[in-house]
């Protein structure tokens, strides 16, 4: 089957082309492990190879530890907002960037901790969110996880990265714009829409919960196998999360990557927040993306080319 479709909402375009899977090498089922190179600097016992921890839970021997990074793409520096003339203006470095170390274990996969370590992960993770959020000149936090070389990580051991910023991400840009345009022409959020008419078609559907609702999107640009995970409960925050939800996402997230390996062995992917503070027309959610392909070139023209249906891939991937 081929052709072209828009996504929910905005102007995205891809084009499904299930021919394509069969080309040699279409997709990657597995990905080289990170091998440690001596000492882990994310393992217990080797603090000091790290710079200083902005929290410890619990302090001294540690379950989820908290540092900035290393080598940060942002740090505090003096902000004076925009700066240059015409073509050549910037700013100067200015955020947060810091490394949420999820399990003092080395070995152990994201899927592979407890409940109740992810919800401690969980936990701290918002903590520092909010945290942040209140930080002078920070207007956007980014919150993402790297699992895997082709993903972009460089050490083995989990972890997941917190990213605050001055400026708005494009994309974050984007996507809210649309969400607001179809706010005030329909006065209901996008996202609630799509679970609803996502629930009555049911083609789509992965898993869902008391509170959690997770579907393979209509337009999957990005990879294939692409999933979403949304609150049932319109929230735009991750700090809006309650207990009873923190304790249902991490259920749903073990059990959803889980899945992944089963399917495609230690695949490298990406996990990413999609947050924005309290507002009527954003729906916190968290985009599951698998690297399973090398992108061709086409895509740089925006205008995407996906090989799996996702009503196949949310077949293979459905769970209860």
């Amino acid at each position: 089957m081929s052709e072209i479709r828009k996504g929910y909402i905005g102007n995205d375009y891809v084009v499904f082309s299930t021919n394509r899977a069969k080309r040699p090498h279409a997709f990657s089922k597995s990905q080289e492990k990170i091998a440690s190179k001596g000492k882990c600097a994310f393992c217990r016992g080797n603090e000091h190879m790290t710079p200083k921890a902005i929290k410890e839970v619990p302090r001294g021997k540690w379950k989820v530890r908290l540092i900035p990074n290393k080598f940060p793409a942002l740090c505090e520096v003096p902000f004076k907002g925009e700066e240059g003339k015409g073509l050549f203006k910037h700013y100067k470095p200015y955020g947060y960037h810091e490394i949420l170390i999820e399990t003092p274990e080395h070995n152990k996969e994201f899927h592979e901790l407890s409940e109740e370590q992810l919800e401690l992960c969980f936990k701290t993770l918002i903590e520092r969110y909010k945290e942040l959020l209140e930080k002078k000149k920070i207007v956007y936090v980014t919150v993402f996880k790297n699992e895997g070389k082709m993903a972009g990580a460089s050490l083995g051991h989990t972890h997941s990265q917190i990213i605050a910023s001055p400026v708005f991400p494009k994309k974050i840009s984007e996507k809210m714009e649309t969400s607001e345009k179809y706010y005030e022409k329909e006065e209901r959020c996008p996202y609630c829409d799509i679970i609803k008419q996502e629930k009555r078609i049911k083609k789509r559907i992965v898993t869902e919960n008391k509170e959690f609702f997770v579907l393979c999107p209509y337009a999957s640009t990005e990879w294939i196998y692409e999933t979403w995970i949304l609150p049932k409960k319109h929230i735009s925050d991750i700090s809006e999360l309650t207990p009873v939800q923190q304790k249902y996402l991490v259920k749903t997230m073990k059990k959803l990557i889980a899945n992944y390996t089963k399917l495609f062995g230690d695949l490298p992917y990406h996990i990413i927040y999609n947050s924005f503070p309290k507002s009527d027309f954003w729906h916190f959610h968290i985009e599951i993306i698998p690297r399973l392909k090398v992108y061709g070139g086409f895509e740089h023209f925006g205008l995407y080319i996906n090989e799996i249906l996702p009503e196949y891939a949310a077949k293979k991937l459905r769970f209860r």
